[in-house]
């Protein structure tokens, strides 16, 4: 036979690419809270070995998406209304010191990264959320955590909010009709990074958290243009 040049698969490729596939189902909610996962299953429907599965499997429960046990197997997060509001109590409290940690370190070229990005984000809407928006979310939160310069701060939340940006997503656990777009979000907390904001960093925080929920109430009038400028003012 010819040979055609294809390249060589990779194991850990074809892990990646299993895990990502069964990231991606896990947002757009095609599995039920604490569904089980079989691998046996899963591998017979993507059309791979069962090794590569368990292994992606093994990967998403590090990551905190999926659990896992000995006794039980693998099985999706039963992520409760319940769950997303004792981790906003935390979240709260660690972004809060994030933020605050992050402003004393920051530099201009840092700034101007998240800037950057920022505006790179101006069609990323809540409006049929999808992986773009949970990805935006953990790179934006993610540059702040690394800067606060806290190594263990920055695992912790990550440890917590990566489950947290996908289930309430998947479960529809915060309002998903709004076109609140990524940047009107966000720009509230680069303002206190720069020094522009006369707020603390948890009172921007607070009013970062209640956007979404704001967005949802006033959206039926026509009125979140006037209401977020309210929210930025309070």
């Amino acid at each position: 036979m010819a040979s055609r040049q294809l390249p060589v698969v990779q194991s850990v490729a074809l892990r990646e690419g299993v895990a990502q596939a069964i990231r991606q189902a896990l947002l757009e909610g095609r599995f039920k809270p604490g569904e089980y996962l079989s691998d046996t299953a899963l591998a017979r429907e993507m059309n791979v070995s069962r090794g590569p599965v368990r292994e992606a499997l093994l990967v998403l429960a590090q990551q905190g998406l999926i659990t896992h046990s000995q006794n039980h197997g693998f099985s999706v997060l039963g992520f409760t209304d319940t769950d997303h509001g004792e981790i906003d109590e935390i979240r709260l409290r660690l972004e809060t010191m994030a933020l605050s940690l992050a402003r004393g370190r920051i530099t201009q070229t840092d700034l101007g990264n998240i800037g950057t990005f920022l505006e790179g984000t101006a069609t990323v809407s809540r409006q049929n959320p999808s992986a773009e928006w949970v990805k935006a979310e953990l790179e934006f939160h993610g540059m702040i955590w690394d800067l606060s310069g806290n190594r263990w701060l920055a695992s912790c939340l990550r440890y917590v909010m990566v489950p947290y940006f996908n289930y309430e997503t998947a479960f529809r656990l915060q309002p998903q009709v709004t076109d609140l777009r990524f940047p009107e979000q966000h720009q509230i907390l680069l303002d206190y990074l720069k020094g522009t904001s006369l707020d603390t960093a948890e009172v921007c925080m607070r009013k970062h958290l209640r956007m979404p929920v704001e967005a949802q109430a006033s959206a039926a009038t026509g009125s979140w243009s006037a209401e977020l400028a309210i929210i930025k003012q309070s």
